[in-house]
């Protein structure tokens, strides 16, 4: 499974980094895990969930 950090999510939906740190903040989107380096990692399970909540 491919794995995606927030700022390639927030490129390929058109919408900021700040929106998705907040829909984390609300529970709304919440990442699969952390990495390494201790950024957000998302996956296509995260992508289906955020075009859900931009509709």
């Amino acid at each position: 499974m491919k794995c995606y950090t927030i700022k390639q999510i927030a490129d390929m939906a058109g919408i900021t980094v700040r929106t998705i740190h907040h829909y984390d903040y609300l529970k709304l989107l919440c990442p699969d895990g952390k990495g390494a380096n201790g950024y957000r990692i998302y996956t296509s399970v995260q992508l289906i969930r955020l075009q859900q909540i931009l509709f």
